[in-house]
This record gives C-alpha cells, sequence and structure tokens, in this order.
C-alpha cells in the first residue's frame, strides 16, 4: 500500500530544509531524485518542471516551501514568510497581534537549525527561547538558545524529524507530503508534468506557474495542484476525506472539472468534501474561506489559467507536528492514481 512509500519519501524530503526564499538546495535534491526515475527535468527561476513521455497532457502542481525563521542579525530571528514579504517584494506586511501571538506558540520551545542556502549544510543548532511580538514594525523577532550569532539572512529550519505513529503521518508535512505522492505517481506511470514551486507560503508560488505557463505557451483551464488543506475537527483526517473546492476567497475555480474529480470520488466510493460549500452552508462569508495558489492565479490572471485542488486533511496546520493519517493517504493516492493513471479525468 502506498502509506509506507508516501511517509517514508515525506520523511526523506522533509531531512533537506527549504525555508522559503531559500528553497534553491532542496530543488536542486529533488531534481537529482526525479532524474534517477528516467524524467525529463528542468530548474526555472522559481519552480522546477517534471515531465514524463506525456508531456503536459495533464499538469500537477505542488509547492516545495516551507515555513522557518530569517536570520536579521544580532542573534534576532524573525519569521521568514513576514521577512522575504518585506524585503523580495516590498509588503508592508503588518499581521494582527492574534497572528503574532499564533506565531509566537507554532514556535516556541522548537529545535531548529540553521543552514547554508546553497549546500543545505548545518551551521549551528538551538532551541527557541522566547518570542516577542514586535506591534511597531508587524515583526515577530525570536532568539535561540545556544545558537551563535549568524549573519544575516540566513535561513533556520525546523530540526524536528517527521514521524509514524501507529495510523498518523505527523512532521512539518507541508507540502513535501504531495511532493512524495507526486514521486510515487511517476513511479507507477503518471506521464504528465509536475511543476513544483516556491513561494507559496509568502502567495507567490502563483506568479511562477503564470510565468512558466507564459514560457511554455499553454494554456488550459485545467491545472490540479495538490496541497493539505487545515481542520481543527479531527473526523476529515480520521475517516480519509478528499478535500475539494469550487473557490477560495479569491476567485472561482474550474467547476467543471471539479465536478468531474468528485464524480470520480462517488465511483471509486471514497468519503470527500467540497470544503468552501460547506463552510458557506455554515455561515462562513466568501472573504474568510482561505486563500490558495489556484485562486490566486485565476484571479491575477484574469481567469487565463485555472483548475481545481486536491487536498488531504490534516491537523496542527503549519507546525512540526502537522499530522494526517494512513487512511487519507491511501485515499488520496489512490484517487490520483485513478485520476491521472488509469482512466484520466484530465486529457
Amino acid at each position: 500500500m502506498p502509506f509506507e512509500t508516501v511517509a517514508l519519501k515525506t520523511i526523506e524530503y522533509l531531512s533537506v530544509p527549504s525555508v522559503v526564499g531559500h528553497e534553491w538546495h532542496f530543488l536542486r535534491y529533488l531534481e537529482e531524485d526525479f532524474e534517477k526515475l528516467g524524467l525529463n527535468v528542468t530548474l526555472h527561476n522559481g519552480a522546477i518542471e517534471v515531465c514524463g513521455d506525456g508531456s503536459h497532457s495533464s499538469i500537477i502542481t505542488a509547492h516545495a516551501d516551507r515555513h522557518g525563521l530569517i536570520s536579521l542579525g544580532d542573534g534576532e530571528y524573525a519569521y521568514a514568510a513576514q521577512y522575504v514579504k518585506e524585503i523580495k517584494y516590498g509588503e508592508n506586511n503588518q499581521p494582527s497581534i492574534k497572528t503574532l501571538q499564533q506565531i509566537s506558540r507554532r514556535f516556541m520551545d522548537e529545535l531548529v537549525f540553521a543552514y547554508d542556502a546553497q549546500d543545505g549544510a548545518k551551521l549551528a543548532a538551538g532551541s527557541i527561547e522566547s518570542c516577542l511580538p514586535c506591534m511597531a514594525n508587524g515583526d515577530s523577532v525570536f532568539w535561540i538558545h545556544e545558537m551563535d550569532h549568524q549573519p544575516i539572512d540566513t535561513p533556520i529550519a525546523y530540526a524536528r524529524t517527521a514521524v509514524t505513529d501507529g495510523p498518523y503521518l505527523k512532521g512539518q508535512i507541508d507540502n513535501a507530503i504531495s511532493l512524495a505522492v507526486i514521486y510515487v505517481l511517476f513511479q507507477n506511470g503518471y506521464q504528465g508534468t509536475a511543476l513544483i514551486t516556491t513561494e507559496e507560503e509568502i502567495g507567490y508560488s502563483w506568479k511562477h506557474i503564470a510565468d512558466w505557463l507564459e514560457h511554455k505557451g499553454l494554456e488550459t483551464q485545467s491545472l490540479l495542484a495538490l496541497d493539505t488543506s487545515p481542520f481543527k475537527d479531527s473526523d476529515p483526517v480520521k475517516e480519509g476525506q478528499i478535500i475539494f473546492r469550487t473557490r477560495d476567497k479569491s476567485d472561482n475555480f474550474n467547476t467543471g472539472l471539479v465536478s468531474r474529480l468528485t464524480a470520480r470520488c462517488q465511483e471509486l466510493d471514497f468519503p470527500y468534501q467540497v470544503k468552501d460549500q460547506k463552510l458557506l452552508a455554515a455561515g462562513i462569508a466568501i472573504e474568510d474561506l482561505g486563500s490558495t495558489e489556484m485562486g490566486k492565479l485565476i484571479l491575477n490572471t484574469e481567469g487565463r489559467w485555472s483548475g481545481a485542488t486536491v487536498q488531504i486533511p490534516t491537523l496542527e496546520y503549519h507546525t512540526s507536528y502537522e499530522t494526517t493519517s494512513r487512511v487519507c493517504i491511501e485515499s488520496f493516492y489512490a484517487f490520483l492514481q485513478s485520476a491521472l493513471i488509469t482512466d484520466p479525468v484530465i486529457s
């Protein structure tokens, strides 16, 4: 069954650091790993393209970046997602006090390590001792116990490894688990394209997808984005649900494609939910539906490119102990194998 294969590959990928804004070494690792399968692999600015013999007959996407910290110098460290937005894209990012408190709790007492962004070499290690939400500039400033002061812009990654715990997989699995599933799909006969992007955690992966599609001269309404999806309710994880959306807060997805995907779920007798429909029925406003790379792509390209999302439900989202289940991984993989290999939904 795919659980063991996907879990082991997820754990392997998580051993390679990939803090948002500093993903280069991990992309090179993925390049070598997919090339070992005999696939055509090309590095682009902000993405890696992996192609089987069917080239662009179907296109799936997933992101390679993860959350972490960045050195500000003098022993201070910032939340990488905020820092990269401010430094690289000039965004004056001002999170709420609630958001800063959530970030603080997420990292407190975590074991972390600094690494060289080019070759992934570990430079120093320690544990996060305290965090002060500095509201004057909207940053979360961290201190790391027993770590020597690191040069400015040095990335700091979680040191905790992913583990299988009975029927569960736990770790910083967003979105290494989707990359592991893509690897196993190629192992088992997927012949389309996978585009693995950077900077999803700061909301800019859609730009890399759009740039790649423009460069290739491709027009499609059938992109398939693989990701995890956060839940507080444990039922979707326990039941092995597959999560779809017809929209997020940004825009509507390709509802015809979503319908074909959910119909395939029904044929296979897999449990699923259309998350936005369930949330809207519960009284949640559209602006509170959450943000996805698919929605941003559709919104910012005025619908030139579109598609759908297929997601694995998880608990403890964006932490180093994010959790999904054996049944989730097996239903997610079996569904994608059916929809992409055995009897393709996208053609």
